[in-house]
Formats: structure tokens, sequence, C-alpha cells
């Protein structure tokens, strides 16, 4: 997939209420690949522009399914990503939202970002994939790797153990 294909003028695509959809394939995206046991799959996407009268907003959706590392037995762990977020548009040099007011740091419906003439999709999907990410998933039920399964030998500090036996 290409990222040019994913370039928009943010103001213009908000104004006009457009859609765009599609299927992002997780090997375009460096950031995410530490989080991943597997690279290969896709995500489904879809951006919408709205305003409400004076603000211009971009809503994005991510669906799909995601092959986290457990944290607990580093095993692939099948992560449902179902995230949706609003972002209000500033354009360059205007006033930033005030904490209190929408697009603010204390708004949780919305967050605001910088519009842009050439706003890339691709760098901000993943932004928004990898805030819904949890900090340490684990399934709910997994043995934790042994030292001896892990390297296939003793641990070196067992064989200290031993030796200080003598």
């Amino acid at each position: 997939m290409s990222q040019r294909g994913l370039v928009i003028d943010s103001l213009e695509f908000a104004r006009r209420h457009e859609t765009l959809t599609g299927r992002l394939g997780l090997d375009v995206l460096p950031r995410l690949a530490d989080s991943l046991f597997d690279a290969t799959g896709s995500l489904d996407y879809e951006v919408t522009g709205e305003t409400d009268g004076r603000n211009a907003f971009l809503r994005v959706k991510l669906e799909g399914v995601l092959s986290l590392t457990c944290q607990r037995c580093l095993g692939a762990l099948a992560y449902d990503l179902s995230q949706r977020s609003r972002m209000m548009l500033v354009e360059s040099g205007a006033p930033w939202p005030e904490d209190g007011q929408q697009g603010g740091l204390e708004d949780e419906a919305c967050d605001a970002i910088e519009a842009s003439r050439e706003l890339d999709l691709v760098p901000l999907l993943e932004e928004e994939i990898l805030l819904a990410l949890p900090i340490a998933p684990r399934h709910e039920r997994c043995k934790p790797p042994s030292a001896a399964t892990v390297s296939g030998e003793a641990s070196p500090f067992a064989q200290l153990a031993a030796l200080k036996r003598k």
C-alpha cells in the first residue's frame, strides 16, 4: 500500500464531509512492530471529515485483530482492536484550545491536532493504534516461561548453586 494515497488536505476534507475507508497493512507501521508478535495482517480504517459550524474535525475508526506479545508467557495474544476517536483540526497560527474548551487537554471526547494541507494519515492512524494498546498485554491464564525452556539449558545460577554445595 502506498503511503502517498493516504495524504489529505485535512481542512478541505473535513469541510467537504468526505470519507476515506480502506485496509491498512501492519507491515507499513514501523513503530507498532515492536508491540506485535506477528506483523502480518491488516486493520480496517475509516476517516471521516465533519464540521460543527465553526470547527472542523476528523473522526477515525480502526478495527481488526492484532497479534500482540503476551508479557507473561511471551507467546502470541490475539487482541481485538476497536478504536474510535475524534480530532479537532486547529489551523496553523490559530489559538490552541484552552483546557476547559472543546479539544483542550481536559476534553475526553476530542483531541486537537494541527491542520495540514498534506496530512499523511498513516502516521496518524499508527499513533491512534498505539494509544489504544494495553500497557502490558497478557493472557487471562498462561504459564510464564521457565529459564530451562527459554534457553534450552540449565540456568547459570542453578549451576552456581550446585558448585556452592560441593
